[in-house]
């Protein structure tokens, strides 16, 4: 007769256990395939990454928040590697990363049930559906749409998945009007740095689409720095003096004024100091002012030639312009993205639209920009 190997039992019996705990433990594979239904955004086709899990349709969260931004159904997207969070914010502005809507190999295989920490607007929603695919996180759409304010229906004789904002903003950001003309450009003075000197020079070098130097305020030096804004003086046109930015707003009492500041501030100033500084310019203003309509340009990018991208670059001037879109909503003002004007498909300035240094825009960027303006009045 044999020994018992009692020992020998209990192990095995021990680490059956401990496998059978890591299986229920580990997040669970799910069934995906690619999604045959076509998607839509507040009637636009949108082609994207997604999959369909059990009978629903699964969306990058990234590319719902880049589609969404700008209507009243926009929200941010964060992430914390520490905390391995995910923190999604209504109603404010999604910064992108410019890798939104990418299309590439079917990754469905990859499919497992996201372990990270959803947080909207601070609070835990651990009940969401979140799958984990190439290492993005796709979120079940009509689940996510109740959540974060933004409906979805089907429509089957297209065999489409129809997203809507609960409707287009009118608020903050400018969006698209009736072309407002010559005449609205006649009654913009344009505040800057560097990059607004050149409306004027380039106006008076044949670009007559553009404004004379007469609307714009720019320093003798051709430099703003956001940080300076209290001190800082600009060439008052009218009379070639120097006043400060309060001292010129308070002669002239602008009907609108067009603000684009910050490109040197983000080589610096973190979100903090960038936010605090602005906003005391935009409130100086509107006490020495009160009927002036302030609109806060976004930052224009810069191209891949630029020489110092370690200082100033399209990743800082992405989320600046979210913080400006921010001030602008805080503040009362209105926020134009023109941004979006002049940006190329890879999110850089075009070689063909900067002056020669990838930082600056040449006539006809500026030309461009105008057209928006004219097609994104503040009226």
């Amino acid at each position: 007769m044999k020994p018992t190997d009692a020992g020998g039992k209990r192990r095995r019996a021990l680490l059956c256990c401990v496998l059978c705990f890591a299986l229920l433990a580990a997040p669970v594979s799910a069934s995906a395939v690619i999604s045959p239904q076509s998607l839509t955004v507040n009637g636009e086709p949108v082609a994207c990454e997604a999959y369909n899990i059990d009978g629903c349709n699964y969306f990058r969260l990234r590319d719902l928040a880049y589609v969404l931004n700008g209507t009243t159904s926009q929200f941010s997207v964060d992430w914390d590697d520490d905390a391995d969070t995910v923190s999604i914010t209504t109603g404010r502005a999604y910064v992108p990363l410019w890798t939104e809507l990418s299309m590439g190999a079917d990754r469905s295989a990859s499919a497992v049930r996201s372990v990270q920490t959803i947080l909207i607007n601070g609070s835990a929603h651990d009940e969401l559906d979140v799958q984990n695919i190439g290492g993005s996180n796709f979120f079940q759409l009509r689940e996510l749409g109740q959540v974060l304010g933004f409906d979805v229906s089907y429509i089957a004789a297209t065999n489409t998945v129809a997203v809507s904002s609960r409707a287009v903003s009118t608020g903050t950001r400018l969006t698209e009007t009736a072309d407002g003309g010559r005449n609205y450009l006649n009654r913009l003075i344009f505040l800057g740095d560097s990059t607004t000197y050149g409306i004027g020079a380039y106006y008076r070098a044949g670009y007559t689409d553009l404004c004379p130097a007469t609307q714009v305020w720019t320093p003798a030096s051709g430099t703003l720095t956001l940080s300076n804004y209290s001190f800082a003086t600009i060439v008052y046109p009218q009379t070639g003096e120097e006043l400060t930015i309060t001292e010129a707003v308070t002669r002239s009492k602008p009907e609108y004024l067009v603000i684009t500041l910050g490109v040197n501030g983000v080589s610096f100033m973190d979100e903090d100091w960038f936010i605090r500084d602005y906003t005391a310019l935009v409130q100086n203003i509107q006490t020495a002012s009160p009927d002036t309509k302030i609109i806060l340009n976004s930052i224009y990018p810069v191209a891949v030639s630029y020489q110092y991208q370690s200082s100033i670059n399209n990743q800082k001037i992405n989320a600046a312009n979210g913080w400006i879109e921010q001030i602008a909503a805080d503040t009362g003002c209105r926020f134009l993205y023109s941004f979006e004007a002049v940006v190329g498909a890879d999110g850089y300035l075009p070689e063909s639209s900067q002056n020669g240094d990838g930082l600056h825009l040449n006539g006809g960027a500026f030309c461009t920009v105008m057209q928006y303006i004219r097609m994104h009045a503040y009226f």
